[in-house]
């Protein structure tokens, strides 16, 4: 059976609202009728569990140490939406076996749960697991803040990014902004230093501004967009959640190099 296509989700650096991003495009998707599956890769500090106030009893480590079956371990947290949940931990032998069967625990819980798309929370930073990701996705997206310190983590992201061979495409998504215009200016200053010494640009997909409401759904652990759908990021999310879909049906085509 073919893998769903998936979208991958980095940062450059930890606390840019990645998870909340993702928790939020997921149930926003589901709420759409697609069948979501959502996979925190996110091994050293995964959180998607707490967004959404579950506890899971099997983790994906749980999987890939060989305790259970792949398919016993998906959480299901709403009609059509999978939570594949982690275990923290700061051991280097978990990312490698995580690496080494990433692709088969994928396989295997697709062909369980069929889901329309996988959501990847990916790592903070550049890994060899973080690559792998990227490298399988259909599509993948750098989430950045507002501020200058994460939009140098960001570039030092890209820079290993392109690096590799592959020339693997990236979509930038701005988190706490005030508007559409300081994303863009962002992604403008962020694409100047990239086109001047990585010789590439990255397009803009989208942001999401900074919303007070934001902490109140934290604190009720339940994604914006189901606690308060016509909060600003939740409208956010929702177009996100809409531009994704329609970005990944073109780059679930053959890959092209993608060039300044």
């Amino acid at each position: 059976m073919k893998s769903p296509p998936s979208i991958a989700f980095g940062s450059g650096r930890a606390g840019v609202g990645k998870s909340t991003l993702v928790a939020n495009l997921a149930v926003a998707l589901q709420r759409q009728g697609y069948r979501c599956l959502l996979w925190d890769a996110n091994i050293s500090a995964p959180t998607l569990h707490t967004l959404f106030g579950v506890d899971p009893l099997l983790r994906a480590a749980d999987a890939y140490f060989g305790r259970v079956q792949p398919e016993e371990v998906p959480l299901e947290l709403r009609p059509g939406l999978w939570l594949l949940a982690e275990r923290a931990t700061s051991l280097p032998e978990a990312e490698q076996l995580l690496t080494r069967h990433f692709q088969q625990l994928l396989q295997r819980i697709a062909q369980r749960l069929c889901p329309d798309v996988v959501l990847l929370d990916l790592p903070a930073g550049w890994s060899e697991l973080v690559y792998l990701g990227c490298s399988t996705a259909a599509m993948n997206c750098l989430v950045l803040g507002d501020d200058i310190g994460s939009v140098l983590d960001a570039y030092g992201f890209l820079k290993a990014l392109s690096a590799q061979p592959e020339a693997l495409p990236m979509q930038l998504i701005v988190t706490n902004v005030v508007d559409s215009s300081d994303a863009a200016e962002i992604a403008h200053k962020l694409n100047t230093v990239a086109a001047r010494f990585l010789g590439r640009r990255f397009p803009l997909l989208g942001e999401v501004p900074y919303d007070p409401t934001h902490r109140v759904a934290l604190l009720q652990q339940r994604p914006l967009v189901e606690h308060l759908p016509t909060a600003p990021a939740a409208q956010a999310y929702q177009q996100l959640a809409m531009a994704l879909l329609q970005a990944l049906q073109r780059a679930h085509a053959p890959r092209a190099s993608q060039t300044a």
